[in-house]
């Protein structure tokens, strides 16, 4: 209420609009769905899942977006949403049938994956096809330089501050070189829960705790990356041939000769429906490999590859090949966008409500898990620098 008084009466009352409502029409209907949740009478389908999430999960995430200092450095409405209903678990503001809903709706009726696929597939198809052949020559191999000294450092912080060589590594430098939420942490729990041998409301749980720490965690780790962005900026700006103002090598292209930009296409309602069948049907394929021709998945290795990872394998497979119409791309890229501007803070509330305030506690047990992220953040710039260069890539980009 402060803050819309404050903020929004006074210059913008008529234009402000929360999902394309008026700020006080979407508040009356997020204090409907609270109080239905609270009372055990909200639908427990997927029908009152999607409305509670979908209006009081904006309703946070507008408020979180507008809370000075906290919007810029400390994840903004996102956090603020899962922080919130990880409130609502804790202090039990809802009713038990409703976070049953919630959690099924994430887990059981499959939101998360659907969110995770759509990322997926336009994520990979905004690629430019050049540029997704080059990875495998240098940006892969510099990538990998980055993520192995993160990865060690922090786990020698880790064990100067006895937190342990491998588990400071799995709690600390593994969330944060994963690629940030959507395409890191959150599918990165589902295959932290599949590691545990979990099915079912047993997955759901321990897949939403590891990603409420690790959601803190990658939290911190981005402010740090600010900070440091800032200064490597400063240094680009003192040291002219380190920096390719954006450009990571001289002789980088922005895209294949002859190949229609996509950002020229314009989408329409066909578009964002071929988009989104593709990655239904990436996900399919990619889920029946996984499940019964990979040699790796059926060796009996003690562990098995998730299969958004081999989604990630097949759709970089069809960009490369070059079969998928710009317009099937673009329409990917343009679901994706939708997903990542309305359903982001819908998703937060149905993974934050399986997790609790102690989870996103765990982070901060002691002042050696704020060095191992520092040190996460400077071993991923290290090792991409010495690496980069080898490729002749500007050191700063």
């Amino acid at each position: 209420i402060i803050i819309y008084r404050r903020g929004v009466m006074s210059t913008e009352k008529a234009q402000t609009k929360i999902l394309g409502f008026p700020v006080w029409m979407i508040a009356v209907m997020a204090v409907v769905f609270m109080i239905l949740g609270k009372t055990d009478k909200m639908i427990t389908n997927m029908v009152g899942a999607l409305g509670f999430a979908l209006v009081v999960g904006s309703c946070l995430g507008w408020i979180g977006n507008h809370i000075p200092v906290w919007k810029d450095w400390l994840g903004g409405g996102r956090v603020f949403t899962s922080l919130t209903a990880a409130a609502f678990n804790t202090f039990h503001l809802l009713g038990e049938n409703t976070v049953a809903a919630l959690n099924t709706f994430n887990g059981g009726t499959g939101f998360l994956n659907l969110y995770i696929l759509v990322l997926i597939t336009g994520s990979v198809l905004s690629i430019d096809r050049k540029m997704l052949i080059k990875s495998f020559a240098g940006y892969i191999p510099t990538i990998i330089g980055g993520v192995a000294c993160a990865m060690l450092l922090c786990g020698l912080v880790g064990t100067v501050f006895r937190l342990g060589f491998v588990q400071s590594m799995m709690d600390y430098a593994v969330p944060i070189m994963g690629g940030g939420n959507g395409a890191g942490i959150t599918p990165m729990s589902k295959m932290y829960a599949a590691a545990l041998g979990l099915e079912g409301d047993a997955a759901t749980a321990a897949a939403s705790a590891w990603w409420a720490k690790s959601f803190a965690v990658i939290s911190i780790g981005n402010l740090f990356a600010v900070i440091f962005g800032a200064l490597l900026n400063k240094i680009g700006d003192r040291k002219p041939e380190w920096n390719g103002n954006g450009q990571l090598m001289k002789t980088e292209s922005n895209m294949t000769a002859g190949e229609e930009p996509i950002d020229k296409v314009k989408c329409g309602p066909q578009e964002y429906a071929t988009g989104l069948a593709l990655g239904l049907f990436c996900f399919q394929i990619a889920t029946f490999y996984g499940k019964n021709i990979s040699f790796i998945n059926k060796a009996g290795l003690g562990f098995s590859i998730h299969e958004f990872a081999f989604m990630v394998i097949l759709v970089a497979l069809l960009n490369i090949s070059g079969i998928i119409p710009v317009e099937i791309r673009a329409g990917a890229r343009a679901m994706q966008r939708f997903f990542v501007k309305y359903m982001s803070f819908p998703l937060m509330i149905t993974v934050g409500i399986g997790s609790s305030l102690t989870d996103y506690l765990g982070a901060f047990a002691n002042l050696g898990s704020l060095f191992c992220m520092f040190a996460t953040v400077v071993g991923c710039m290290i090792g991409t620098f010495f690496v980069g260069k080898l490729f002749k890539f500007y050191p700063i980009e």
